[in-house]
């Protein structure tokens, strides 16, 4: 039983980290975002397209690319 509770643990000290992530990503994508919706409107698309609009998961997909090809 304790083999249980200890690898549901595990799981959730996981989970929790995977959804911190994924937390601060977007809201650093919303930050820019907002940063952007300040600009006066001639600046304000430019700002927009220079922007990251990767997904989270893509983000992460890149990421592990980049970790492999500097391993």
């Amino acid at each position: 039983m304790k083999k249980i509770q200890y690898c549901f643990a595990i799981l959730m000290a996981v989970s929790v980290q995977a959804c911190t992530q994924r937390a601060w990503y977007e809201g650093v994508k919303q930050s820019h975002r907002n940063e952007c919706n300040k600009a006066p409107p001639s600046e304000r698309e430019e700002c927009l397209r220079t922007m990251d609009s990767d997904s989270y998961d893509e983000y992460q997909r890149k990421r592990q690319e980049e970790i492999r090809k500097d391993n």
